[in-house]
């Protein structure tokens, strides 16, 4: 090979390998701009607090107690970001942040012994984005306290029966979807009910039956919103 056609060869080498390397940022480019969309378009479908499938909420709230009272954070995390995308159809990316808050309430909630109030920033800016989205009315800080005073309940002997905790998740439920608590009195019932056994039996849930509960309490609470009372 001559001198002359050494320069040209690794001239033409670095072309190709700039070539290359472009292709290579163009379909990175193309790939993360996919990314990006299926991460912040919200799926398809009504933005509603009362349109849900009562059994898929069931199994995934039952998964997230086994996740809470296992203390498996990241779980949790994930259980709720997928519940939020699919309940309020939610973007991934909304869900996330969400998520967080939730996922945050709950894992402090878990490690506390009193001053419960810490939790209600993290509840509040969830429901705030629940009737930002779906253009409900609620006041998201009474509902925030609405479900930690049933979180509460749950750990105060005397006050942790399936009828106590019930009658206050019914309430939370009222607030929640601008009804009365008595339309929600059944779904708020058959929730606490589910939190009893799991307590009962807390070193073996029967979580089939923990499940049972949950689906007949969203099937309930479905009832009642569709009604013409409600």
């Amino acid at each position: 090979m001559s001198r002359s056609s050494a320069p040209r060869s690794a001239k033409a080498f670095a072309l190709r390998d700039a070539f290359a390397l472009r292709r290579v940022l163009v379909a990175l480019l193309v790939v993360a701009s996919f990314g990006l969309a299926y991460v912040l378009t919200p799926p398809r479908g009504p933005r509603s607090l009362r349109e849900f499938d009562a059994d898929r909420l069931a199994s995934l709230e039952t998964r997230m107690w086994q996740a809470y009272y296992a203390r498996e954070r990241g779980r949790l995390f994930g259980l709720l970001v997928t519940l939020l995308h699919e309940q309020y159809h939610y973007s991934w990316a909304t869900a996330a942040v969400e998520g967080f808050h939730l996922a945050r309430a709950a894992s402090t909630f878990a490690e506390l012994k009193d001053h419960y109030e810490v939790v209600l920033p993290d509840l509040e800016a969830a429901y705030t984005k629940v009737r930002s989205w779906t253009g409900a009315t609620f006041d998201a800080r009474a509902v925030a306290r609405a479900e930690l005073a049933w979180w509460e309940a749950r750990r105060l002997p005397g006050k942790n029966s399936a009828e106590q905790v019930g009658q206050l998740i019914a309430e939370e439920y009222a607030l929640l979807y601008e009804s009365s608590p008595p339309a929600m009195a059944a779904a708020g019932l058959l929730r606490a009910q589910a939190g009893v056994l799991r307590d009962a039996h807390a070193d073996k849930p029967d979580w089939s039956a923990i499940a049972q509960l949950l689906r007949d309490s969203y099937r309930e609470l479905r009832l009642a919103l569709s009604s013409a009372n409600v």
